[in-house]
């Protein structure tokens, strides 16, 4: 490795780094782009070409597209919060605080969809697994299963479910 090679490039293509990750991430993030850049080409410098601009576009560009993979994932998690806040039960007897609460639409909503579906028909919607299995389309002891995932992942965090594990069984 040479650093002073490596300074070097970084003073001459930072700004056409920064330029071309800003036309597609903006201003906020495009600084975040170009250093994960730089990093890749620290990490990578063997094989850094000659005249790496092109390479370390080619870089950018695939931290882009994985800055652009990270928002949508976490747009789609925001969704189903929003979701299930507003689908929830939030009645005076309701005894999860604000806290607990938000922990338990996390938990709820990073479960694959089939189990988290399982889960609520019986759990909120009251339904019996014969029922729920109709609902979903499919067997009894798949939607059982189905439950039992969901009642696992529900475990590592007991005290934000005790509600919804106890209604649900």
């Amino acid at each position: 490795m040479d650093a002073e090679q490596f300074e070097e490039c970084w003073h001459t293509h930072i700004r056409h780094v920064v330029a071309y990750a800003e036309r597609h991430v903006g201003r906020d993030a495009a600084y975040d782009i170009a250093s994960a850049t730089f990093l890749t080409a620290w990490r990578s410098w063997d094989v850094v070409p000659s005249e790496p601009v092109p390479w370390l576009i080619s870089v950018a560009h695939g931290h882009v597209r994985n800055h652009h993979r990270s928002r949508r994932r976490r747009g789609t998690l925001e969704q189903r919060l929003a979701l299930l806040d507003k689908a929830s039960y939030a009645g005076p007897d309701a005894s999860v605080t604000a806290t607990q609460r938000a922990e338990a639409l996390a938990v709820l909503a990073a479960m694959p969809e089939a189990d988290r579906e399982a889960l609520l028909l019986v759990a909120w919607e009251g339904l019996t697994t014969a029922q729920a299995a109709e609902v979903l389309g499919c067997r009894a002891g798949t939607l059982r299963m189905r439950l039992h995932r969901a009642r696992a992942r529900i475990e590592a965090s007991p005290d934000l479910f005790s509600p919804l594990t106890r209604s649900a069984q």
